[in-house]
């Protein structure tokens, strides 16, 4: 274990390691403690939570920033899944029939007079969430 780590090298600046210090391994890439930092701000992830894009890897704030869509209905950003509609991005539970209020994700909808409702609310009669 130690001839390992003798040989082995940081990931972001391609230094090698003390055998006293901390070490970080992320998905078998080794990295000083203080080289395992956001991308693009280049600070410590807090709690040790980071977001991959692309082989790079970026705190919850710069990756939102840089690479996650807004919602449509409520502004905030989406992390997962993604509702692509009416030329808008949606959280699934955002994208909602603009007469009953059921989410559509799942469901079929028409667009009826510039609003979103779900095919069977077309009419206007169906008023009732099932």
């Amino acid at each position: 274990m130690a001839d390992a780590l003798a040989s082995a090298t940081c990931g972001r600046c391609h230094s090698h390691f003390d055998p006293s210090e901390r070490i970080v391994n992320s998905n078998g890439e080794l990295y000083h403690e203080q080289c395992f930092v956001c991308a693009q701000c280049f600070r410590q992830f807090p709690g040790g939570v980071f977001y991959e894009f692309e082989g790079r890897k970026y705190c919850e704030h710069d990756f939102q920033m840089l690479f996650a869509p807004c919602c449509g209905q409520c502004g905030e950003f989406i992390i997962g899944r993604v509702i692509k509609a009416m030329n808008n991005n949606w959280h699934p539970d955002c994208f909602c029939c603009e007469i009953c209020s059921i989410a559509l994700a799942d469901l079929g909808f028409v667009k009826n007079a510039g609003r979103y409702v779900k095919t069977s609310a077309k009419s206007g009669l169906d008023l009732n969430i099932t």
